[in-house]
């Protein structure tokens, strides 16, 4: 009796391959939404870091020179305050509250990537941040 060597095998079969394919199709219908919402997250925080920055440089300028400015070339120019490319800068004002008699200022940011939420300051109202989801900020004065 001949004993037959059987060679061995090679490659994949097509049911492996279409098991791989589906579990690396399940993976990216999970991965893509959860990178899709952490780049948003990130960009919120760029518009927020950018808020953040203009208030803090304004009340510095303030405590410096005893007045408010409403343009954001002179609070970079007083070494404040650093312009991201990546943000849309509202108009910077500022105003006297006839009621108390005291000097404020106003100014709103968003991301360029991000179309949907603006964040809003108004030093009167103690710097709370508004979001607005739906807004005309398309482009930058600074």
């Amino acid at each position: 009796m001949k004993s037959v060597i059987r060679g061995s095998r090679q490659g994949f079969t097509l049911i492996e391959l279409l098991i791989v394919v589906a579990i690396i199709g399940i993976l990216a219908a999970i991965a893509i939404p959860q990178y899709a919402k952490y780049r948003k997250g990130a960009q919120d925080n760029a518009a927020q870091s950018a808020y953040h920055a203009i208030a803090t440089s304004e009340e510095a300028y303030f405590a410096e020179n005893g007045k408010y400015v409403n343009n954001y070339s002179s609070l970079a120019l007083s070494g404040g305050l650093v312009k991201d490319a990546n943000v849309f800068y509202g108009t910077l004002s500022t105003y006297i509250n006839t009621t108390t008699n005291t000097a404020g200022f106003k100014f709103a940011v968003r991301h360029k990537a991000d179309g949907s939420t603006v964040y809003e300051y108004d030093s009167a109202s103690t710097g709370s941040t508004v979001k607005i989801k739906t807004t005309g900020l398309s482009s930058t004065v600074w």
